[in-house]
């Protein structure tokens, strides 16, 4: 766990995350409402330097969040090859690795592959 300064916890509870989020750091959060929980990391509580993000970005903050014992990620591998959004790839370490997730992740990609063919 980081050691984060009271004022980097009350600025990020007043962005709207909670005081534990705060304290952890990251938080599991739902991608832009989908339904697909991924780990995302809470840039007021940067550890490194003021609002740098170079170390503290939501990678690092998934490698945090399984390596605390918070959740498992899904290897980037073991994600579906056509795992898009808007013609961007979501195949990045992130993603919560739950039997819900992981389906939900699949229906995504279904659901998407059936929108693009029928443009």
């Amino acid at each position: 766990m980081w050691n984060y300064e009271e004022l980097d916890v009350k600025n990020a509870v007043i962005e709207g995350w909670t005081v534990e989020e705060a304290g952890r750091g990251f938080a599991a959060v739902d991608f832009e409402n989908t339904g697909l929980m991924e780990v995302e990391a809470i840039i007021d509580c940067d550890p490194v330097t003021e609002k740098s993000q170079k170390w503290f970005n939501d990678e690092n903050a998934a490698i945090e969040a399984e390596r605390t014992g918070f959740c498992s990620i899904i290897p980037v591998e073991e994600l579906p090859e056509n795992f898009e959004w808007d013609g961007c790839s979501l195949r990045w370490f992130g993603w919560i690795d739950t039997e819900e997730n992981r389906q939900a992740i699949e229906d995504f990609c279904n659901n998407n592959a059936k929108s693009r063919k029928a443009c």
